[in-house]
């Protein structure tokens, strides 16, 4: 089946059940901080698509913003609890038992202590740190109302941000479709910058 072809497909089986992909969406951005699934598999894939349909009008951008919105606000708010629970000494024992590594929480320690509640606004677009940001702002006890304002400043701009990166590749994807060869010639380029961005942009010192 070539690519236009299956594009179409998957649009149509969508807009068919629009509301089974508001609730993947609410789903995959909760779970990501709730269970911290999103160590093993971020939310960004899931997104980025999401933010396409609603650049081809698959998708109502109101429908996108409230269910990814809604779905990282309640996970912060819910893995906060966690944290607030058991505290930053027991989690610190216990990162075998939760699957986190050392220098996960360690990077993820000194960003909170550098940045302070505003960490919540800016550390959901460092894939490493969002996961673990509420469970060990949690550990350390803020006060609920001061984490819940910034939990929804940043979840509404995390959210934001997916809709203006799906209008661009919507276009992007528009273009490689009208434009085989050289959409292809940019695929890779892509590609390949996204490859080095995960092998070396990660790698990079937290500021």
């Amino acid at each position: 089946m070539e690519l236009a072809n299956l594009l179409d497909v998957s649009i149509q089986f969508i807009k068919s059940h629009p509301e089974l992909a508001c609730f993947s969406l609410f789903l995959w951005a909760f779970l990501e901080t709730g269970l911290l699934i999103g160590l093993i598999l971020p939310a960004e894939k899931i997104l980025i698509v999401g933010g396409i349909l609603v650049s081809k009008g698959v998708i109502s951008p109101l429908s996108f913003f409230f269910c990814g919105t809604s779905g990282t606000f309640l996970g912060y708010t819910a893995t906060y609890f966690i944290g607030y629970y058991i505290g930053e000494e027991v989690l610190e024992k216990n990162l075998q038992r939760l699957r986190l590594t050392r220098e996960d929480f360690i990077k993820t320690k000194q960003f909170v202590e550098t940045k302070g509640e505003i960490s919540l606004v800016f550390g959901r677009f460092i894939p490493v740190i969002r996961p673990l940001l509420p469970l060990l702002i949690g550990a350390f006890r803020p006060p609920l109302k001061k984490f819940t304002l910034f939990n929804f400043l940043g979840a509404i701009l995390w959210i934001s941000s997916y809709v203006l990166m799906g209008n661009l590749l919507g276009e992007l994807i528009s273009f490689i479709i009208t434009h085989k060869v050289p959409g292809i010639a940019l695929t890779v380029v892509l590609f390949l910058l996204y490859l080095a961005w995960r092998k070396y942009g990660k790698n990079k010192k937290l500021l």
